[in-house]
């Protein structure tokens, strides 16, 4: 296999957050997707020369907003409000394939939350609803056209929002789309939202604060878009049957992942994980907090591997993890072929660290993804306290990881590859998809598996055997200096590779498997 290409898709958060006098205060997470791309090539010949000049805009779409009135408002007993406040919405998308926008309730910092919340009486929050009298509180949003907006191309409002209150969505729910792009990138074009509420006469007096986080997607489909964090909502009714496969964003940085229930009927990433952890010095705007409504962070201990000193913090009341990398941390971007240094990695334990191959422009299943040494895979910063080997008790593995919320490492155990118990996770799918073999590992390459031979970063902080091997981490601890990993070259298959070469300091890829 030779080497491959990436295209990297960056998102940009817009937060903005309008307290209330008394009852609503509305935040937007609004997030738009860039892709650039520039190749250029030449050839030339022993006596004439010509210079070949490839040039491609890629896609880009953003999405802004400009408060013209702050959501505050006072409401009285028994009341219904509509209108609150106003936000204007701008799209800009030169996508000949158009774009959606999708919305969903984000209170307390928490997916999926569609109340106003009382953060001293949560018990008397208010749900959403279209009550406009009676004895349910409830709150509503409805997005509009702008009547004098001069873009020739405004987006289409979907008719539960269109002028009309909808209930704010409990899951991912799109709110407005085109099926192309705008026609003025400089100017886009505009929707307002706005918010209404109604307080029954029973309502327990207070300050109620809720969030509604919007996001842009391209280019425009028929089908569903779907988000990596999200896979509890939508993984068995999407991805009934064996073999059921689609694409799903990863809300982090928009990135699109293949992901499919495989014969051992779990929901696998098909697809290297390739997020960036960290911001370097080429890209300071990369994200650097991580928290558990992204990111797979169940652990809250703070003990361990997950302790404050190794950035993490929990907040009880909204139930939140969240972990910062250490300064230290990078993501390296670097490209070359084998042997090729990448340059600013160490091996360490202390450190987490990726590694992105910036000449990778392969999509879909044949990406490369991102190298990760072991602390960065289990999201920490610092390993070295686990220390003892748990292939015989998988309990004892470390929780986090580096995976989007809902995902996890596969584990690695000393259970048979026959089981159906699927302790031993990759050791299952080569007795499913390989027949068990260990002499060859051919299939792991094809479908439905398409697992790369995206090589490793070795000890030496080199790229190694790129097109020939594959590494992939697990969650299960070796010893003080190694970690188990699944390797896979044409002539072999490692299920539980935890030897001396299983350094926690080298770069392997990731693949992911629904919780």
């Amino acid at each position: 296999m030779g080497e491959i290409n990436k295209i990297e898709s960056h998102i940009n958060f817009f937060y903005k957050t309008f307290r209330n006098i008394l009852i609503i205060s509305i935040s937007l997470v609004i997030i738009s997707t860039i892709i650039l791309s520039l190749p250029h090539s030449s050839a030339t010949g022993s006596t004439s020369g010509s210079d070949n000049l490839a040039i491609t805009i890629s896609s880009s779409c953003t999405l802004s907003s400009v408060v013209n009135v702050p959501h505050n408002a006072e409401v009285y007993n028994g009341n219904y409000l509509g209108d609150i406040g106003k936000t204007t919405i701008t799209t800009l998308c030169n996508d000949g394939n158009g774009y959606s926008v999708y919305a969903v309730g984000y209170s307390n910092n928490e997916e999926g939350n569609n109340r106003l919340v009382n953060s001293e009486r949560p018990e008397y929050s208010i749900d959403t609803g279209l009550n406009t009298s009676g004895l349910t509180s409830q709150w509503a949003m409805k997005l509009n056209n702008i009547p004098d907006d001069p873009s020739p191309t405004p987006p289409t409002i979907e008719s539960d929002y269109n002028n009309t209150y909808g209930i704010v969505p409990p899951y991912w729910t799109k709110v407005a789309g085109r099926a192309s792009g705008t026609t003025d990138m400089a100017q886009g074009s505009s929707f307002t939202t706005t918010y209404a509420v109604y307080a029954s006469s029973s309502q327990y007096a207070g300050t109620y604060q809720g969030q509604v986080k919007y996001i842009l997607t391209h280019p425009n489909s028929n089908s569903q878009h779907l988000f990596m964090q999200d896979v509890d909502t939508w993984g068995n009714s999407v991805l009934a049957n064996i073999g059921d496969s689609i694409q799903a964003i990863d809300i982090r940085d928009g990135k699109q992942y293949w992901v499919t229930r495989l014969a051992d009927g779990h929901i696998w990433m098909t697809q290297n994980l390739d997020f960036d952890i960290v911001a370097d010095e080429q890209d300071p705007t990369k994200m650097k907090t991580l928290t558990s409504e992204d990111t797979d962070l169940i652990d809250h201990s703070l003990t361990g591997a997950y302790s404050e000193a190794n950035g993490y913090s929990y907040d009880p009341a909204t139930r939140i993890t969240t972990w910062t990398p250490v300064n230290t941390a990078k993501t390296i971007n670097f490209s070359g072929g084998n042997n090729t240094f990448v340059t600013g990695w160490q091996d360490s334990n202390t450190v987490p660290y990726s590694a992105n191959k910036t000449d990778d422009v392969g999509t879909g299943h044949a990406s490369l993804g991102n190298y990760y040494n072991w602390t960065a895979a289990i999201a920490s910063n610092n390993s070295s306290a686990l220390t003892n080997d748990t292939l015989n008790n998988i309990s004892q593995n470390p929780q986090n990881s580096i995976c989007p919320k809902g995902w996890r490492l596969p584990t690695i155990s000393n259970a048979s590859e026959t089981a159906t118990d699927f302790t031993n996770e990759f050791a299952r799918l080569n007795y499913l998809y390989n027949s068990g073999l260990t002499n060859t590992g051919v299939a792991w390459f094809n479908s439905p598996l398409y697992f790369v031979a995206g090589g490793l970063v070795d000890n030496n902080n080199r790229l190694a055997s790129i097109g020939t091997s594959g590494c992939y981490n697990s969650s299960t601890v070796s010893t003080s200096k190694q970690a188990y990993r699944m390797c896979i070259n044409p002539n072999s298959a490692s299920m539980a590779d935890g030897g001396a070469w299983a350094l926690r300091g080298r770069g392997n890829t990731v693949r992911c498997v629904a919780r």
